[in-house]
C-alpha cells in the first residue's frame, strides 16, 4: 500500500502567512495614512467654514423696522456658489438664508461642527453664535449689539478627492514596499528551507543495509532544527544498535544450537561405531536424551526472551511481590538445602507491582537459581523486599565467589558466560540474566548488580509501587 501523497506545502503556508501579514500591514498603514490626511483636510475645511461664517456675520446690517432687527445684505456676500447659510435671531426667527437652501439642512441644532447628508449630497455644517455691532458713529462709538445664530454649510465631497490626491504617493510607496518585502521574504524563505531539504536527503539514505546518519552542518547551525537532527541521529544509532544486537543474538543462538545439536549427534555417532550390548545402548540413549533436553531448554529460553521483548505489558495486571517471593522461596528451599545453602527472607508485606505474575515468578526463579548455584556450601542467600517513596526494591544477596570486574559490564548480554565451560555443568546458556533484564525494563523498572570476587554478589531490582 503506497503512502498518501503530501497535500500541504510548508513553504506555501509560510509564504501565505507572510503575504497575509504584509497585506494587513499595508491596509493598516493605508487606512492610517488616509485617516491622518482626512483629519488634516477636515481641519482645513473647518477653518474655511469659520472664515465664510465671519464673512456672513459682516454682511448683517440693521433693518429699518419697528422691532429694530437686523438683516443680511446679499450684495456684500462673496461665498462659494454651492454653499448655503441661514441666520437666526435670538428668538429663533429666520432672518435670512440662501435661496433654495434645504430646510432640513438649515434647521437649528446644537452649536459646533457636524456633518449631514441632504439631497444625496454630504455637507459640513457650522452652527455658531454671532454678535454684530453696528451704528457706532450714531451711538457715541458704542454701537448697537445684535446677537444672532449663524448656520453655514458647504459640500464636503471634494475632501476625499483631495485626500486621495495628497495620499496617492504614500499609498503607492506602501504598496511598493509591501510587494518588495513579500518578494524578499519568498526568496529568503527558499534559502532558509534548504536545511530541511538537506535533512530529508540525508534521511532518505537510511536503509536496512545503511543504518548510519549524520546531521548536515546546515541543520546543526539552526537552533530550531538542531534538536530534530540530533534526535534523528540518536534514533538511527539506537536502531543500528538494536539491529546489531539482533544479528548478534541470532549468531549466538545459531552457535549455541549448533553446539548442542553436535553434542547430540556425536553421542549417537558413538553408538554406531560398533555393536554394543543393550546396557551400552541404553546408557548412550540416556546421554542423548539429556543433551536433547538441554537443547529443548535452550530453545524454550530463547522463545521466552523473544516473547518478553516483543509483548507489551498488560495494564491492570498487578502482583503481590511479597507473596510471590514467599512462594518461590518454598520451591527453592529443597535445592538450597541440597547444596547446603541457607535461604533467608526479609520481606515487607503487601508490595504491589504492575507486572504479570508469571513474569515475576520467572524473575525470582532466575535470580535465586543464579545465587544458589554460585554459593559455596555453608553460605547463605538473602532475598529482601522493601517499599519506600512509591518504589519497591528487591535484593538478592549471596556470599559466593562473586563476578570479576571484567565480566560485570557483560553479564546481562545474551549467551554471555563468565566461564564458558560451566554451561555443561549447570545447564546454563547465558540467557537467565538477559531474561531478568527484559522483564524488569519492560515493566519500567531497573536492575543493577554489585559484586566483588570471593565476597559475594548483590542483584537489586527497583519497580514502581502501585
Amino acid at each position: 500500500m503506497s503512502a498518501p501523497k503530501p497535500t500541504h506545502c510548508l513553504a506555501r503556508q509560510i509564504a501565505g502567512i507572510v503575504l497575509l501579514a504584509q497585506v494587513l500591514c499595508a491596509l493598516g498603514l493605508s487606512v492610517s495614512t488616509l485617516d491622518h490626511e482626512r483629519r488634516i483636510r477636515q481641519r482645513s475645511f473647518d477653518v474655511q467654514l469659520q472664515g465664510h461664517s465671519d464673512s456672513l456675520l459682516g454682511a448683517i446690517q440693521d433693518a429699518e423696522d419697528p422691532d429694530d432687527n437686523v438683516t443680511v445684505d446679499q450684495s456684500e456676500l462673496r461665498l462659494p456658489s454651492r454653499d448655503v447659510y441661514a441666520v437666526y435671531g435670538t428668538d429663533g426667527r429666520l432672518i435670512g438664508c440662501s435661496k433654495e437652501a434645504p430646510r432640513d439642512l438649515l434647521a437649528l441644532q446644537q452649536d459646533g461642527f457636524r456633518s449631514m447628508r441632504s439631497r444625496n449630497v454630504s455637507y459640513r455644517l457650522l452652527q455658531r453664535p454671532g454678535l454684530r455691532i453696528i451704528d457706532r458713529s450714531e451711538n457715541n462709538g458704542v454701537g448697537l449689539r445684535r446677537p444672532v445664530t449663524i448656520l453655514y454649510a458647504s459640500p464636503e465631497g471634494h475632501i476625499w478627492h483631495e485626500v486621495l490626491e495628497a495620499a496617492s504617493f504614500d499609498l503607492a510607496a506602501i504598496a511598493f514596499a509591501a510587494t518588495c518585502s513579500v518578494l524578499l521574504v519568498l526568496a529568503y524563505l527558499r534559502r532558509a528551507l534548504r536545511p530541511l531539504s538537506a535533512l530529508a536527503e540525508h534521511s532518505s539514505r537510511i536503509t536496512t543495509d545503511n543504518l548510519y546518519f549524520t546531521t548536515p552542518a546546515s541543520v546543526k547551525r539552526l537552533k530550531e532544527l538542531a534538536p530534530l537532527g540530533d534526535a534523528l541521529e540518536d534514533t538511527v544509532a539506537r536502531l543500528r544498535g538494536a539491529f546489531e544486537n539482533e544479528k548478534r543474538f541470532f549468531g549466538d543462538a545459531a552457535h549455541e544450537l549448533k553446539t548442542a545439536v553436535a553434542v547430540v549427534k556425536s553421542s549417537l555417532q558413538v553408538l554406531t561405531l560398533r555393536d554394543r550390548c543393550p546396557l551400552e545402548y541404553r546408557s548412550g540413549l540416556e546421554h542423548a536424551l539429556t543433551d536433547t533436553d538441554r537443547v529443548e531448554k535452550l530453545v524454550a529460553q530463547m522463545l521466552r526472551l523473544s516473547n518478553i521483548e516483543e509483548a507489551e505489558e498488560q495494564d491492570g495486571n498487578t502482583t503481590n511481590l511479597s507473596l510471590a517471593t514467599e512462594a518461590i522461596c518454598r520451591i527453592f528451599k529443597t535445592l538450597a538445602e541440597t547444596r547446603q545453602v541457607s535461604l533467608k527472607q526479609e520481606l515487607a508485606p503487601d508490595l504491589l507491582i504492575r507486572v504479570l505474575p508469571e513474569r515475576v515468578d520467572t524473575l525470582l526463579s532466575n535470580l535465586l537459581m543464579n545465587a544458589i548455584q554460585h554459593s559455596a556450601s555453608g553460605s547463605s542467600v538473602l532475598i529482601r523486599t522493601t517499599g519506600e517513596s512509591g518504589l519497591v526494591r528487591l535484593e538478592v544477596i549471596d556470599s559466593g565467589r562473586g563476578i570479576s570486574k571484567e565480566a560485570l559490564p557483560y553479564i546481562f548480554e545474551r549467551f554471555y558466560r563468565e566461564d564458558a565451560s560451566r554451561s555443561r555443568v549447570t545447564g546454563g546458556a547465558g540467557l537467565g540474566l538477559p531474561i531478568c533484564k527484559a522483564i524488569v525494563e519492560k515493566a519500567g523498572g531497573t536492575i543493577a548488580v554489585q559484586s566483588q570476587q570471593r565476597a559475594g554478589t548483590t542483584f537489586t531490582v527497583i519497580f514502581t509501587q502501585t
